[in-house]
């Protein structure tokens, strides 16, 4: 693949993650916290993607992609740990929101987390380095 195609590829990613973060926003905003701690959780999926497609790196399932999040990336000192913390929320409590009746939610504690977001894809597009 060529650079171009690689870049158009990693920028689809990052801009679907800050998509995410503007709806977790409108979620939050209108008190629909499970909504919201979904998008959370794709807007770092969707960041953390961007660099796995960047280092050619594969994957088929959400988990797959965790496990590589934390062993290549927080074991090895790439990410801080606090981000491998609140992806692990994110993932537990996405799939809470998706799957299990009656959830709720704390929303000072979606909040932080929403304020979080554009730090952990800042923090992720800085990783990313296309070869020319």
């Amino acid at each position: 693949m060529n650079n171009n195609n690689k870049r158009t590829i990693i920028e689809y990613w990052l801009e679907k993650s800050r998509q995410d973060i503007g709806s977790a926003k409108d979620n939050l905003n209108n008190n629909r916290l499970q909504n919201a701690v979904r998008d959370l959780y794709y807007s770092f999926f969707h960041a953390f993607s961007a660099l796995l497609f960047n280092e050619e790196k594969l994957f088929k399932k959400h988990t797959h992609v965790r496990a590589i999040f934390h062993r290549d990336y927080i074991k090895e000192g790439k990410i801080d740990l606090k981000w491998g913390k609140i992806y692990d929320w994110l993932f537990d409590n996405r799939q809470k929101a998706d799957y299990r009746p009656l959830v709720e939610f704390d929303r000072n504690e979606i909040t932080s987390l929403y304020e979080n977001a554009q730090d952990f894809l800042t923090t992720i597009s800085e990783l990313i380095i296309i070869n020319e």
